[in-house]
């Protein structure tokens, strides 16, 4: 599958909604430093990244800078899993 075709999403999408679509559609593969927003906020411990994910309810969360994700972190899993099916 060729996941670019998400890049363009992201002019009118919030980058949590088009990571939502390109995760499902890769059946929900293992991403560094990337986890479900609901498992973090209730495994995790970290008030700060309960308080962050309480606030905006995102699905998926940056743990590494502990931090929404953002568009690059969704360019950057789109050129991971391009460069996966190689």
């Amino acid at each position: 599958m060729n996941y670019d075709k998400y890049l363009d999403d992201l002019n009118y999408e919030d980058a949590d909604t088009v990571l939502g679509s390109v995760m499902s559609a890769a059946g929900f593969p293992k991403v560094a430093n990337i986890a479900d927003a609901c498992d973090v906020a209730y495994l995790s411990g970290n008030k700060s990244d309960r308080k962050i994910i309480e606030q905006h309810q995102p699905m998926f969360y940056n743990t590494l800078e502990h931090r929404l994700v953002n568009k690059q972190d969704v360019i950057d899993i789109i050129n991971q899993l391009n460069a996966n099916k190689k």
